[in-house]
């Protein structure tokens, strides 16, 4: 009799056919493997997105452009890294290394003013984005220019260019190419600047985004700053030669620094160095953490990990169909057998089930593809993720590349393993001795391992975050209400200040008031160095915080030697205020031995200016606790004259009638520093901002760790069907012979909480390191308590105990005899 051989097209079609059948009659097991392929995709979409965008970071510019860091050792010890030098740097460097093509240096307004105000007509917006930089920074910098050219549009003094949104904000429709802007610098007077450029919005993968860029040439001491080798507030970047390497230029820094640094060049043994280094501008975002980073940076260990955690979550979703795979072939492996026997070849069963998982894994990707449509907006708005991220045409490419991968990778292995037994062998013996389970204990070990890992890190994650928000920082932050100073000020601002703070006092809903020149939250970026009277050559570098009187009694400080300044009259002009580092610091053990001390302010190197201590406040944290405390000089402003500093007006208001306290400070703003824009918070919230990134952190792994449980839970599901479908027999004997119910769960159920111990004894380690070295980042911190792992292990325990018992239970229960007779 001749074999009948079907046409190859009407063969894909049956076997489409054949596939849809099996997966309509299975619709549970179906649903669970789509839902969890579904999951994996979804999440492994959403972590590239993001792992790509972070990584994505100034790569459109130029990959031969570096930014100058800056390192300062004694004795060999690293006392600070900086991403801000000297303004003699640049020129330096393009006059002496050929090597560098070009070079140019970039400020913010804060070393000069404090938030400064632009002003075009009636329009008066105070500004953050505001740069000085060198004639050849828009080349340097790749920014597209809109109008203007970039090669001259710095070119000379008073000259600004600005970004479109800023150039929308002040002249809406009207070309502003040649308009005239005033610049309120505060106590350094207006600039009238002249707009001789238009660029881009710098898109937001960029570690440096702008505004509105001045021309250096603008600054007053513009032609000093050429030779100026002291002042550190300067940024410097410079672009390398064609076919110049990096080393190569680092090599000659040494050589470079003690040609104009004489200090290391005539006394090498005082212990002091510095050393410079090139960053890649492409590298900064991810790898950088010095101290004046213009924008906060991430982290290229944490993006590596949510990397590995995309893959973790799409592998365990893969293996999940691997495992429905083997656990729905033990009620199909008499049919598969008997089709061989009927003149199936290995090929075409393969092909059957390779069909399955295509099917499988395209509806898999059609509803992930509808579930990141439909809530994109609300996952990124939930794990505080960019806007920018969408899908594109990257995104569909991976799709695709993850449908391929996925059906071969699910469905090569049931597909090979169950069309490759006996057929005879399979209709006389049962399908738990054809099966080696060893692999699917593998696999199900490798999905709670990942998730455990997931979850011990999302706990501690959180730990660390409650502890750092409900830390106490040593200072009272409730209730406080900020408003920036005036940026607009002219000679009268004295008496206005003080007409200000008598209104204020006269308001009924402000408990108190207080002015500082920095807040809680900010880093402070004012520092001098300090030595006792009697080592004056021994000095150490500590920052400065301008205030008033009532800076301390309103933030509740607390004083551990001497006390507040009295006043803010004379007698406390040349007095200040230490915090206990400060004190530790300039060599004293105990702090009431520095009060009426006289320490020396290092203002310059020719003004040595002499202050007693009269107070010494207990250590708060003015920034995050990722930092160290450090030492801290407070002294009153009305007697610095310090343009740069700033000015905060700290308001104590009561929890009730928030609003009609908020609308009597601007009225009486408005009346009486007229024209400046009136811009308020609340310093708890501004404080906590610090850790956003972490709380974003904390939420990816919360979110994707919960989802990755819940796809190794349907994993454990599958084997536990599959292995207790094959112990049918085995069931109804022992409940034919006395077994209760509840002793075959406990039997059912032992090996599978065995392995998922397995997982837990595997997983504590790599979790402890991996949280371990993150934690390493905070100066204050939790430990790594047992009960997190414990906590952790128990959760998983008993998520898997029910995934298990819900369908041993089910099996104990059936009809002894129904069993048998399956048999």
């Amino acid at each position: 009799m001749e074999r009948s051989y079907q046409k190859p097209e009407f063969m894909l079609r049956n076997f489409f056919v054949i596939a849809g059948r099996k997966i309509w009659r299975s619709k549970l097991f179906a649903s669970l493997n789509v839902l969890g392929l579904s999951l994996g995709i979804v999440s492994f979409i959403l972590i590239d997105m993001y792992v790509r965008y972070e990584k994505s970071f100034d790569n459109f510019r130029s990959p031969q452009v570096y930014r100058v860091a800056h390192h300062g050792y004694e004795d060999n010890v690293e006392t600070g890294k900086s991403a801000q030098w000297v303004p003699a740097l640049a020129p330096a460097l393009k006059n002496d290394l050929p090597e560098i093509a070009d070079a140019a240096r970039l400020a913010h307004t804060s070393p000069f003013m404090a938030d400064p105000v632009m002003q075009v007509g009636e329009k008066t917006f105070r500004e953050i984005r505001i740069y000085y930089a060198d004639s050849s920074f828009l080349e340097l910098f790749s920014y597209e220019m809109v109008a203007g050219s970039a090669a001259t549009a710095l070119a000379l003094p008073d000259q600004v260019t600005l970004s479109e949104s800023a150039a929308k904000r002040y002249f809406g429709n009207k070309d502003p190419m040649g308009e005239t802007m005033l610049f309120h610098r505060g106590e350094g007077g207006i600039s009238t600047l002249k707009v001789t450029g238009v660029f881009k919005d710098v898109p937001s993968n960029a570690h440096l985004h702008t505004d509105f860029i001045i021309s250096f040439k603008s600054l007053e001491f513009y032609e000093r700053l050429t030779t100026d080798w002291g002042w550190g507030n300067f940024y410097t970047y410079v672009k390398l030669a064609s076919h110049t390497e990096a080393a190569a230029v680092e090599a000659k820094f040494p050589s470079l620094l003690k040609k104009y640094l004489t200090y290391l060049a005539d006394d090498p043994a005082n212990g002091y160095t510095v050393k410079l280094t090139l960053q890649p501008v492409q590298d900064i975002h991810l790898d950088s953490k010095l101290w004046g980073e213009l924008e906060p940076n991430g982290d290229r260990r944490t993006i590596n990990f949510l990397a590995i955690i995309a893959l973790f979550i799409l592998v365990i979703a893969w293996v999940n169909y691997i495992n429905f795979a083997i656990a729905k072939s033990a009620e199909s492996i008499k049919e598969i057998s008997i089709r061989k026997i009927s003149g199936s070849n290995l090929w075409q069963l393969i092909g059957q089930l390779m069909t399955e998982s295509a099917l499988v894994n395209a509806l898999a990707i059609f509803i992930s593809v509808a579930i990141l449509e439909l809530t994109l907006p609300l996952l990124k708005n939930i794990l505080s993720l960019p806007v920018v991220l969408a899908l594109g045409q990257r995104e569909v490419g991976i799709i695709l590349l993850l449908f391929i991968i996925g059906t071969f990778a699910s469905g090569l292995y049931p597909a090979y393993a169950i069309s490759s037994l006996k057929p005879l062998a399979v209709l006389k013996t049962k399908g738990s001795r054809l099966f080696n389970i060893s692999l699917n204990r593998t696999l199900i070990i490798f999905q709670f391992t990942a998730s455990m890992i997931l979850m011990i890190s999302t706990v501690t994650i959180y730990r660390q975050l409650d502890f750092m928000l409900h830390q106490h920082t040593g200072f009272d932050l409730e209730q406080t209400l900020i408003v920036k100073g005036p940026a607009i000020k002219d000679s009268t601002y004295r008496a206005s200040q003080d007409f200000f703070y008598n209104s204020i006092d006269q308001l009924p809903n402000v408990l108190s008031m207080a002015m500082a020149s920095s807040i809680p939250g900010e880093h402070v970026h004012w520092g001098r160095g300090y030595s006792r009277a009697s080592d004056p050559q021994k000095s150490i570098g500590a920052n400065i915080v301008a205030v008033d009187e009532h800076y301390f009694p309103l933030f509740k400080a607390t004083f551990v030697a001497g006390a507040n300044f009295s006043d803010g009259g004379k007698a406390n002009q040349h007095t200040i205020v230490l915090n206990e580092t400060a004190v530790r610091q300039l060599g004293y053990t105990n702090p009431s031995d520095i009060i009426n001390e006289t320490i020396i302010w290092h203002e310059s190197d020719k003004n040595q200016v002499p202050k007693k201590v009269i107070g010494v406040v207990k250590d708060f944290n003015q920034t995050s606790f990722r930092n160290e405390v450090g030492p801290m000089v407070f002294a009153l402003k009305k007697y610095l004259y310090a343009p740069w500093a700033g000015e905060y007006y700290a308001f104590k208001i009561p929890a009730r009638d928030i609003d009609q306290s908020i609308a009597g400070i601007q009225q009486v703003w408005e009346k009486v520093f007229t024209d400046n824009p009136f811009d308020y918070f609340f310093l708890d919230d501004y404080f906590f901002n610090q850790y956003k990134s972490d709380q974003r952190l904390g939420r990816v792994f919360a979110v994707f760790s919960f989802l990755a449980m819940i796809i190794a839970s349907l994993g454990l599901f599958g084997v536990s069907s599959y292995l207790i479908l094959l112990r049918t027999k085995e069931i109804g004997v022992r409940k034919v012979l006395g077994s209760s119910s509840a002793g075959v769960v406990r039997l059912l159920t032992r090996d599978f909480m065995g392995w998922v111990f397995i997982a837990f004894v595997l997983a504590c380690p790599v979790a402890a390191y991996l949280m371990n070295q993150w934690l390493q980042e905070f100066a204050f911190k939790i430990a790594l308590s047992p009960w997190i792992f414990i906590a952790t292990g128990a959760s998983c325990m008993t998520l898997a105990l029910l995934t298990v018992t819900w369908k041993s239970w089910h099996m104990a229960n059936i009809n002894p005899a129904e069993a048998l007779k399956n048999e």
